[in-house]
Parts: C-alpha cells; structure tokens; sequence
C-alpha cells in the first residue's frame, strides 16, 4: 500500500513538472492558447519519436537491417523536436510553428513520391499537417493546406498512374510489421492528443462564455435594479423639490392676505400713536386708551408674523409638536383669503397633546386642504356665508382629520385622478400638485393615508388618518 502511495506522489510531482514546463510565457490569451498547444504537441512528438527510435532499435537488433528509417534519422528528427522546444520557450513561436509542420511535411512527400500517393502512413501525416495548420495558424491556414495537399495527391496519383512517376511497391506484397503498426499508431495518437487540445480549448472557451454571459446577466439585473432605486431616488426628490416649491407658490399667493391682515393692526398702532403725540398732558386717561389699543393691535401683529414664520421655516425638522396648534395657526393665515370667498372656517378641536414628527409638513397638508375647500365655495352665492369644518380627534390610536366643505364636490370620473400629479379641476386656476404633494407628505412622512368622500353639488369630505405611534 506504501508503494503504491509513494508511486501516485511520483506520479503527481512529475504531472505538476511538466504542466510547468508546457505553461505559456505569453500575456495575450489567444497567444498563450498557441503557444501552449504548440508546446504540448512538439513536447509530445518528442516523447513518440523517442519510442519510436527505441522500437527501431530493439527491431533491428532483433532481426537485423532493413529498408526502413534508420535509427540515425529518427535520432536527429529527435534532435530537431528538441530544438523546436527551445525556439518555442524563447518565445520564437512562428519560427517552430513553421519548422514543426515541415519537419512533418518533408517525410510525408518523399513518402507520397517514393512509394505511391495512397500510402497509409502519408495519408495520416497528411491528416496530421492539415489539423497543425488548424490549430497553430488558424482555420484559413487549415483550408488552404488541405486544398494544396489535395491538388498534390490528385495530380501525383494521375503521374503515377501514367508510369510518368515510378513508385516502389514492395510494401504493398509484405506483410504489415509490428514497427509499423506502432507507428500508425503515434500518428494516430498525435492527431487524438491535437484534438482533444482543441477540444479541451473549446470547452474552455464555452465556459469562459457561458461565464461571461451569466456575468453580464447578473451585471444586466443589477444595473435594472440600480436603475429602478435610482429613478426612484429622483422621483423621490423631483416629488420634493416639487413640494417645496408649491409651498412657497402657495404662500405666495396667500402673501397678499397676510399682508392685509398685517396692515390693519400697523394702522391701528399708527393712529393710536399719532393720537397720543397729539393729546395734551391733561388728557392722560385718553393716552392711556390709545397705548392699550396700540398694545392689542401690536400682539396681534407678532401672532400672525410668528404664526408665518412657522409656515415658512426650514423643512426636516422633526420635533415633538401640537397638531391643535398648528391647525389654528393655518386658520389664521387663512383668515383673510377665507373672509374675501365669504368662506366661514370653523375648527372642532380635541384636547392639546403632542406628536412627532415635521411640523411646517403637517402645516402643508392643512393649508393644502383647508386652502382647497375655500377655492371651491368661491363660486358659490355672494351673499351666502359658506362654512368649511376642521375636526381633530384621537380615535384607536390614530389622529383623525377631516377637512369638509359643501361646494360642487367632485365628479365620480375625477375621484380616482385628484391625487396625481398635475390634476387638476380648477379650470386652469390651480397647478395640479396640492393634493398629491399632500398625499406623498401624508404617506411618507406620517406614514398615514388620505380618503375623500364627494357628493356632487352637496359636499367634500377628506379624510386623513395618522397613527399615533410617535405621539407623547
């Protein structure tokens, strides 16, 4: 059992010496593939032509001399596959590509000659030239050399036939020896070691491709994927900055009656002063009227400028905030765009409590719907005070708001579109963006959702429904 462990060792160390030795120098692949074949087959016409001149040897000390090759021949045929070795490790790979299939094509035309164009023997070296041609100088190189082969043996088979070449046939009366068997044999054995090479590189190749391919397809998937979380990151962000963008569209609308509002208490002051600048001394219980007037009207002032801070404030800042709060806070920015539509806001409060989350984003979705119900009632009645209800309540662990108005409501084939995007029923008036913005901040930020109810000419109800998960 020793024994035959130690003659696998042996075995393997020299399988692992002379894959070393047959390993390609070149950097190219498809002059490595070359190179490699080329040194396997010259590596084994080697090891053939050394059996071969032993085999010649023991036949001739065994029955003497005859007419075949002669030790000496094979010998320096052995030779020359040596040197080919040593051109081909020093990189000369053309030079022993070429000197290889001559040192093979010489014997077999002087074979075709001497003794006749059907000779077995050089019809396998034939076989075997045309397949180096495939396999050291490409496909085209393969064609050209079998249609040349093919053209000699034709016209020397119609010379022979014609007498105009003479042959020696004895070969054909004696029997077929042992040593020549052997070498068919070789022959035989180069042409299956050639194709099971190009074989071997082929399946190689296949899996090389096969490889690739699954590569691509999976780079293919994963670029899909990366593409579709991209668009969706920009999606995300256009939804954004679309957003903001409105938000300060819409206050820009509403600009004008915040400023009214502002200049009502600035006027009250102003007169209030101007009273007392020109009150005499005497009169100090009327000085002290005008400054409690001008007092009032300036804390008014300070509330709606601090209620349009807080509607305008940076973005993203998620702290612990009173949604009853900032609810009144909308109202009031309101007041005067709702008192211009003779629009009557009232506001069904629950108790103050607080939740989490971005305060000027819930504001948006207030001023959104609160904003949408006043633009609806406009084109009611002139002389008709129109009410659009708030309600805030705490219901299973969700807040509820609802937002109602009884103007036109919405048409059945509309309700299914006011949240996209650039929907509109304003006639032109509005750009589209309120409701959706609204619904993306509800379900993003909050992680709520957003119903409406409609009753064509009777009344609009939306509802949203935020989890009080956050809430403290």
């Amino acid at each position: 059992m020793s024994n035959l462990s130690g003659f696998f060792i042996k075995f393997k160390t020299i399988t692992q010496k002379i894959k070393k030795l047959l390993a390609p120098k070149s950097i190219n692949e498809e002059a490595a593939r070359r190179e490699q074949i080329l040194n396997i087959l010259i590596f084994f016409s080697i090891i053939c032509f050394s059996a071969l001149s032993l085999i010649r040897l023991l036949d001739l000390m065994a029955h003497g001399p005859d007419r075949g090759l002669s030790v000496i021949f094979l010998l320096i045929i052995l030779g020359f596959f040596i040197f080919l070795f040593w051109l081909s490790k020093k990189k000369m790979l053309k030079t022993a590509s070429w000197l290889l299939i001559t040192i093979y094509s010489l014997p077999m035309f002087y074979s075709f000659i001497i003794w006749g164009a059907d000779l077995p023997a050089a019809l396998l070296m034939a076989m075997l030239i045309i397949t180096f041609f495939g396999v050291l100088m490409g496909s085209r190189a393969s064609l050209i050399s079998a249609s040349i082969l093919s053209i000699f043996l034709i016209v020397l088979t119609n010379l022979q036939a014609r007498g105009l070449i003479t042959i020696t046939n004895y070969w054909r009366l004696e029997k077929n020896e042992l040593g020549d068997t052997i070498a068919y044999a070789i022959l035989m054995m180069i042409i299956t070691v050639i194709v099971w090479i190009f074989d071997n590189g082929l399946n190689k190749a296949l899996k090389r491709a096969h490889a690739s391919e699954e590569a691509l397809k999976q780079e293919r998937d994963d670029l899909e994927i990366k593409i579709v979380e991209r668009t969706a990151q920009l999606r995300e962000l256009e939804a954004e900055k679309i957003g903001q963008l409105y938000r300060l569209a819409e206050f820009g609308r509403l600009s004008s009656g915040v400023f009214h509002d502002l200049i009502n208490p600035l006027t009250a002051v102003s007169l209030n002063l101007e009273q007392i600048k020109n009150e005499e001394a005497a009169s100090l219980v009327n000085a002290k009227d005008c400054l409690s007037q001008a007092i009032v009207a300036s804390h008014k002032m300070e509330d709606l400028i601090a209620c349009i801070k807080r509607s305008i404030r940076p973005e993203n800042n998620k702290v612990d905030f009173c949604p009853k709060m900032e609810i009144e806070t909308v109202i009031n920015i309101l007041a005067y765009k709702a008192r211009k539509a003779q629009v009557e806001i009232s506001f069904f409060g629950a108790e103050n409590f607080n939740i989490y989350g971005d305060p000027v984003k819930f504001s948006q979705i207030i001023i959104n719907l609160i904003s949408n119900g006043i633009d609806s009632l406009e084109s009611q009645a002139k002389n008709a005070l129109k009410p659009v209800n708030v309600s805030l309540a705490r219901k299973n662990e969700s807040l509820i708001i609802t937002v109602e108005d009884q103007g036109p409501g919405i048409a059945p084939e509309n309700i299914n579109k006011i949240f996209q995007p650039f929907f509109s029923t304003k006639n032109g008036q509005g750009l589209g963006l309120g409701l959706s913005s609204t619904k993306n901040i509800i379900e993003k930020e909050f992680l709520g959702t957003i119903a409406v109810y409609s009753q064509p000419h009777e009344k609009t109800v939306f509802t949203v429904n935020i989890p009080l998960s956050y809430a403290t």
